[in-house]
């Protein structure tokens, strides 16, 4: 059988992507969780995090307004070796299929779109 992308040998299906921001960690990082940043990014996300460590990353459930079930939804924010970089990193895992995947991919690409362009603006 050939190899799916994204088909893990345990948990069903994942995505992730990664973006580098030209700011500072903690900038990328209050803007992320302010007001305005959650409004962007946070739709279907429960917001009563399983695992919140301040500007390292969060875990939680997700659920994409089509979808039945939950999945896991883990957002890191990595600074980078060059000063005033950040990269962002949203991973999502346990989807059910390969559909569900790449309405995933859709969706979180989008909103990686609009967060970067938020913080360039």
């Amino acid at each position: 059988m050939k190899n799916k992308t994204g088909l893990t040998k345990d948990t069903g299906w994942q995505f992730g992507i990664r973006r580098t921001v030209p700011l500072p960690l903690e900038s990328i990082w209050n803007i992320f969780f302010s007001e305005d940043g959650l409004k962007h990014w946070a739709a279907g996300v429960d917001q009563n995090f399983s695992t919140y460590k301040e500007f390292s990353h969060i875990r939680t459930k997700w659920k994409h307004k089509n979808f039945n079930e939950k999945a896991n939804l883990q957002i890191r924010f990595i600074p980078s070796k060059t000063a005033g970089k950040t990269t962002i990193s949203i991973h999502v895992d346990q989807l059910l299929n390969e559909s569900q995947r790449e309405e995933t991919q859709k969706y979180w690409s989008a909103i990686m779109k609009e967060i970067t362009g938020l913080i360039a603006g």
